[in-house]
């Protein structure tokens, strides 16, 4: 941004209240000013920019933005330059400064108010509200008003060409990746960690904390002997421990595992004066029996009476009940004054509406209610949910007092004076958000103790948003949440109230040294655990995990590469070294492991005083000249150039670890698990030189044809730019062979890819192993009479692979068990025939009928119902993977089916279908059927009963019904299928992918013994469940049988008999209507004498009935996620 020129502007300071160190720079809201002098001149120079003295508000800094700009669009037209054709722009600017800009992306919602002062009269006034973010520091008015106006010497705005801007605003806590927002150091007070949902919780809990007479008790509740896992004593005495002692966001968890629920209850939102009600009856029942036994009454108990008094004759009947908060309407009500009045205001009970007051006959009389005795801290729900026809949020402007006066609803007596009717606004819970979510924060005047002592001392309102807790300002916390139009759905649901004359008793401090010694040393030894296992991980992000190869290790792997994975994770140890070492210390950290130990002094690696770094710094100075009899490679599953898709992994030594003391470990190491091999001469002889230049580090495997068995014999270091033949005579000797022993030589690149070498002349060994160290050289004699070769044996070992096998079912016969799991090696190269031949002769059934599932694609398995002896597939498509690899892949899982006929005849004479069964408890499940090509249902309904016979006492008889589209959730019946019709003409849907498969809309039921037999004038109507909506159907769908003229109560009996588990009290509450088309005709009301009539219920041409009765009632599924809360411990 650029200035105006200091000759034609300045600012005066006259009246502008300068920065204060004493004010809050972490606080909610600042002032601030901004006069210019010449003015005139200021606006006859267009892009003038000037800025006040910066305010420190939220800890970034805020200031006022002056700017002229030439008017865009202007259609005047003048010979010279005008004034008028310039606006003046006022804006506030939000943390521009370069330092800050660095921080990256950034968020700080404000609200404003832009001021003009007018020395004769009222400032020119506009709000802005703006959320302002690193890409868009400021905000406000690109022409704040008209020039003329501005300078009009009548109006008072520009007095001796010096106008004065002010602005006052209010702004919320920044977010950002890089801004740490600490509560603790700003406020005094810390938040709670919400776990998905529980900032209803989170609210409550912070209004319990600072209510510290609740406090106190909870304190002082007997833990018992539950365990601590679900002992909800400690967990509430954790939780207010950490919130008064640490400075850090509390977590709840241990809390809501104390309650029993699981990780998915925290994602359930709540109500949070259902919560608070729930949490306060289970502490008050865990109380009873101890000294806190009426801790929680004498903090939240109040009493009322409900009364009727009659108005002519001396007569009154009343009751007397406990209230532990006051539910109050919102709804046509505008404060909490009168929401209280109409709570206690008596109805009369006149003309019809007399009392029968016994012997004095029905009277005239007053009905109501008046509070009898007032609890110290009142809870006073204000009722925003309610059921209007829909289930809606209530965002009214609902006005609420900071000091109340509860006199006119009380019976004043000797229980209760006027003092005990004054109360003071303690907390605001306040909810975002519509009727099925959003979200609760609490605003609480942490200082309400304090000033009700000391006159002096005035309010301070802190925002508790979950773990985020920010300063604010009296009327964010009150007025911002009276709710109305502006608020943006934002109001106050929850009010907490404390009586006057008990503050000092409710909410006096706890001092850390009147916490019982109990809880704080229980905490304390929990902290100190905690802190243990901080500095644990903190050390073991410090550390790494290797494992050391030695080569008499690789000398027990007869198999692929050269040791298996298994070893490596399994059976040998697993050392710890610290990342920050150097090489050089990892050499002698292995010296003294394998081989000897070291005189050198130990060094703790954690400590980092100046003794241990004088030790250190000396251990390397002797290291230095140090000489060691090995060397040390990494071993990694690289490949010098990029991994071929088809070659399987292996695990070499390809980086040499230099020695040096400059080099740190986890610039060479970069996993935290690294295996290490470690390369020595046998007896630890010198080993010979090693140039990365020159020298490639290569393994010496050799193939015995008589044994047939490879063994490992050591590792070689080869000139990279020679022929491999030069070495046969070092080969003969390490394989104590003659020296004119002729040998055949393979490069193993990978347990899947073995290289003859044909002419070991031809190319030098760099180019044979791609230059690359850890290469395997396969060596065997040259003998022409072998049966068998090295890549043959190979080959052998890769393709040799375990299966194991386990039955499915497609349709799972009554009281039918699984075949036991079993296993058996097969090549990958054998066809399925000899898979399928071995599981029938296991099983003792048909090889024929024997189905297995095979790979489709690299990540998915199929039936495949193909003729094996015909396509000759291969048993690698038993595997889920292209590639086998026999170092990852050890065991593959096989499923097969057995089915009562040969598995061809599905792509044959058989057809594959789904279709769905209602099972005798009503519930629905997937049928799978492979009837006839060109069967009928009858052909359908056989096969069915062949994996589902008839329930005992049954009808024996089935029928094929057309449901909708969703069968598992909405099954609306639309037609009974003839037995003569054909199946391919069934309604059908495609099935994504599954070429021999068809799925059909329709469901398979046993027949009821009174529905077997339709008379002339009797026809089945579909029923179906729904919730309020036509539209939403829900549970399983079924028919009646109706007969025209019989009374509409015998359909409603047999309803009644169609819904066994349905009780007498719920099924009063259905409601019932004849549907058309997810559409309502009418309801139905089951009225005496009512007769069936069917011309209500007329037949298409289809034969399907255009109407369907409807059962409306609650889905037992509908808002799970508003289910009632249960504490379970």
């Amino acid at each position: 941004m650029c200035s105006p020129d200091p000759e034609d502007m300045h600012i005066l300071t006259n009246d502008i209240p300068s920065f204060d160190k004493s004010l809050d720079p972490y606080g909610p809201e600042g002032h601030l000013a901004l006069d210019i002098e010449r003015f005139s001149s200021f606006m006859n120079k267009p892009d003038s920019r000037i800025m006040s003295k910066p305010v420190i508000v939220r800890g970034i800094p805020w200031r006022i933005l002056a700017i002229c700009r030439h008017q865009q669009n202007n259609r005047q037209v003048a010979t010279s330059r005008s004034r008028n054709n310039y606006n003046f722009g006022f804006f506030l600017q939000c943390n521009n400064d370069d330092l800050l800009q660095k921080r990256g992306m950034w968020r700080c919602y404000g609200q404003a108010t832009l001021e003009v002062l007018n020395a004769n009269g009222p400032p020119i006034q506009k709000k802005i509200h703006h959320s302002f973010h690193n890409t868009e520091v400021d905000w406000g008015f690109s022409n704040y008003d008209q020039y003329d106006t501005l300078t009009s010497p009548k109006d008072g705005y520009v007095i001796d060409d010096v106008i004065r801007l002010r602005c006052r605003f209010t702004a919320d806590v920044p977010t950002g990746a890089n801004y740490m927002w600490d509560s603790k150091k700003h406020t005094g007070c810390i938040g709670l960690r919400n776990q998905g949902a529980t900032c209803y919780m989170n609210s409550i809990l912070q209004s319990f904390y600072f209510t510290t007479g609740f406090r106190r008790a909870v304190y002082n509740m007997e833990v018992g002997t539950e365990p601590n896992e679900s002992n909800i004593v400690l967990a509430m005495q954790r939780v207010f421990y950490e919130l008064q002692m640490s400075s850090e966001a509390v977590e709840t968890n241990s809390l809501t595992r104390a309650f029993g629920w699981d990780k998915l209850d925290a994602f359930n939102q709540h109500d949070v004066q259902e919560f608070c009600r729930v949490l306060l009856d289970n502490l008050e029942t865990k109380m009873k029996g101890t000294s806190e036994e009426k801790s929680i009454p004498n903090l939240f108990r109040g009493n009322m009476k409900s009364y009727i008094k009659c108005l002519d004759v001396d007569y009154e009947s009343s009751r007397t009940e406990s209230f532990y908060d006051v539910q109050l309407n919102v709804l046509g009500m505008d404060s909490l004054e009168r929401a209280f009045d109409a709570y206690t205001t008596p109805e009369t009970l006149d003309d019809d509406n007399k009392y029968d007051a016994g012997d004095h006959g029905l009277q005239r009389a007053e009905k109501g209610v008046k509070f009898v005795e007032l609890p110290p801290v009142l809870h006073v729900q204000l009722m925003r949910f309610q059921y209007c026809g829909v289930e809606q949020k209530i965002n009214e402007r609902f006005s609420f007092p900071e000091k109340m006066n509860l006199s006119n609803c009380c019976e004043l007596g000797p229980m209760l004076n006027e003092e005990d009717c004054v109360y003071s606004l303690h907390a605001v819970l306040v909810h975002s958000g519509e009727f099925h979510g959003g979200h609760y924060v609490t605003y609480i005047n942490v200082n309400l103790h304090e000033s009700a002592v000391d006159p002096t001392a005035t309010a301070k309102w802190c925002k508790f948003d979950d773990d985020v807790v920010s300063r604010t300002t009296t009327d964010d916390a009150i007025v911002s949440n009276f709710g109305g139009e502006k608020a943006m759905n934002s109001s106050a649901y929850m009010l907490v109230y404390v009586r006057d004359n008990a503050i000092d008793q409710v909410l006096a401090p706890i001092p850390d040294t009147q916490i019982p010694q109990s809880v704080s040393r229980t905490f304390e030894m929990e902290r100190m655990h905690r802190n243990r296992e901080k500095k644990k991980q903190e050390e073991e992000q410090m550390c790494m995990s290797i494992t050391l190869v030695t080569p008499d290790i690789l000398a027990t792997n007869h198999s692929f590469d050269l040791i298996e994975p298994v070893t490596i994770t399994d059976v040998l140890p697993h050392e710890t070294v610290y990342k920050h070492m150097v090489t050089a210390e990892l050499y002698q950290f292995v010296q003294e492991k394998l081989f000897e130990k070291s005189t050198l002094p130990k060094v703790d690696m954690f400590d980092s005083d100046d003794e241990t770094r004088m030790k250190r710094k000396e251990i390397l100075r002797r290291l230095k000249t140090k000489k060691f009899g090995f060397r040390l490679w990494r071993m990694t599953d690289s490949y010098t150039v990029d991994k071929p898709q088809k070659m399987a992994s292996r695990l070499r030594p390809s980086d040499f670890i230099e020695y040096s003391i400059d080099t740190r470990l986890d610039h060479t190491l970069s996993h935290d698990t690294e295996t290490i091999y470690v390369e020595h001469s046998q007896f630890l002889q010198p080993l010979n030189e090693y140039l990365p230049t020159r020298d490639i580090l290569f393994f010496l495997k050799y193939y015995d044809a008589i044994t047939d068995k490879f063994t490992i014999i050591g590792h070689v270091t080869l000139d990279s730019h020679k022929r491999l033949n030069l070495y046969r005579m070092t080969f003969c000797d390490l394989l104590g062979l003659p020296k004119d022993t002729e040998l055949k030589y393979y490069i193993e690149h990978a347990p899947n890819h073995v290289e003859q070498i044909d002419d070991p002349n031809r190319s030098t060994i760099s180019r044979l192993v791609d230059d690359q160290d850890g290469a395997i050289v396969i060596v065997e004699k040259a003998d022409p009479t072998a049966k068998k070769d090295a890549k043959t044996k190979m080959i052998e070992l890769y393709n040799d692979v375990e299966f194991e096998f386990s039955q499915q079912f497609y349709s799972k016969m009554p009281n039918e068990e699984p075949f036991e799991l079993f296993t058996k090696r097969f090549c990958l190269e054998q066809k399925l025939t000899d898979v399928t031949e071995f599981i029938g002769s296991e099983l003792n059934v048909d090889p024929r009928n024997v189905m297995l599932w095979t790979r489709v694609s690299g990540s998915r398995f199929e039936p495949n119902f193909d003729d094996y002896a015909v396509t000759g597939i291969q048993c690698k498509y038993l595997t889920l993977r292209t590639l086998h690899d026999p170092r990852q892949h050890k065991k593959y899982s096989v499923s097969y089916a057995i089915f009562p006929f040969p598995v061809n005849e599905v792509h044959t004479t058989r057809m594959f279908v789904r279709l769905y069964r209602q099972m005798p408890n009503g519930n629905v499940e997937e049928l799978n059927l492979f009837p006839p090509k060109d069967g009928t249902v009858t052909d359908l309904i056989a096969e069915a009963k062949r994996y589902y016979p008839s329930v005992e006492g049954g009808s024996g008889k089935f029928r094929l019904l057309q449901i909708g589209t969703s069968p598992l959730n909405n099954q609306r019946v639309f037609q009974i299928y003839n037995e003569n019709t054909a199946i391919v003409d069934l309604d059908q849907r495609p099935v994504y992918k599954q070429q021999a498969q068809h799925t059909l809309n329709c469901r398979i039921e046993e027949i009821p013994h009174d529905e077997l037999d339709v008379a002339q004038g009797e026809f089945f109507c579909p029923v179906v469940h729904y919730d309020r909506e036509p539209t939403k159907l829900f549970g399983v769908s079924f028919v009646i049988k109706i007969r025209n003229g019989e009374l509409m109560t015998d359909v409603r009996d047999r309803l009644r008999r169609k819904l066994p588990d349905v009780s007498d009290a719920e099924f009063a509450k259905y409601k019932f209507a004849l549907l058309s088309r997810d559409k309502l005709c009418r309801n139905i009301e089951f009225n005496a004498g009512e007769k069936v009539n069917l011309m209500d219920m007329a037949n298409q041409t289809t034969g399907v009935p255009q109407v369907y009765i409807g059962l409306d009632h609650k889905s037992p599924s509908q808002h799970s996620n508003e289910a009632a809360i249960r504490i379970l411990n």
